[in-house]
């Protein structure tokens, strides 16, 4: 995904809320896999799945070819005749164990000549982190906002060296520095050098980061 639509666009926030808001349009495609998979798993047909859930066949039939927005209770009496969680209908299946090559993923919002950002690990109810990895051009530069306090961003520089500001602190951090930023703070990255800069970026969602 790209989140470039707003050429002043600058602040990370607007953008994964924006996301957020899209992903809720890919449930249904999700649904319709995992009901597929799961029911091809147990060499169920739909006949033999709808005498065990209760719900048609030709919805069954619907929701797996994603021509149908099933309801909760539809969805309710699927994960009760199969016997599984809610969850296991409602998002993407993770394997143990996942090698993912940043350079290989789809940039998830960029500015020409400032930055590009791609998405690691994106926002999914089950975990309590976010995870990208922003590159920022020579002499470009990334704005972003940490507008939810209970939500704390971990930097480090992979590679590079950047100017790190936040409000009156100002920073200088290379390679294998790290950066932790509260809740409610705005800061400004930027890369002076003449060669590409690349930061990891998690995203916490920490309920009692405002003890600190």
């Amino acid at each position: 995904m790209e989140c470039n639509r707003n050429k002043e666009l600058t602040d990370i926030s607007v953008c994964r809320r924006a996301a957020h808001e899209d992903s809720m349009s890919k449930i249904d495609r999700k649904i319709s896999e995992n009901l597929k998979r799961i029911r091809k798993s147990r060499n169920l047909s739909l006949d033999a799945l709808s005498t065990r859930t209760g719900v048609s066949k030709s919805m069954l039939g619907q929701i797996e070819r994603g021509e149908s927005n099933p309801t909760v209770a539809t969805m309710e009496k699927i994960a009760e005749g199969l016997r599984i969680s809610f969850d296991e209908l409602l998002y993407s299946r993770e394997e143990d164990i996942m090698v993912i090559d940043p350079d290989r993923t789809d940039i998830y919002m960029k500015k020409e000549g400032k930055y590009r950002i791609r998405q690691i690990f994106g926002y999914d109810s089950r975990r309590s982190f976010e995870m990208y990895q922003a590159e920022i051009y020579p002499g470009g530069s990334m704005k972003d906002i940490t507008d939810e306090e209970d939500t704390v961003r971990y930097l480090t520089v992979i590679e590079g060296e950047l100017l790190f500001r936040a409000g009156n602190e100002v920073y200088t951090v290379s390679t294998g520095d790290e950066i932790r930023i509260a809740g409610g703070r705005d800061y400004t990255i930027e890369n002076r050098s003449g060669t590409f800069a690349r930061v990891s970026v998690i995203i916490s969602y920490e309920r009692s980061s405002r003890r600190f």
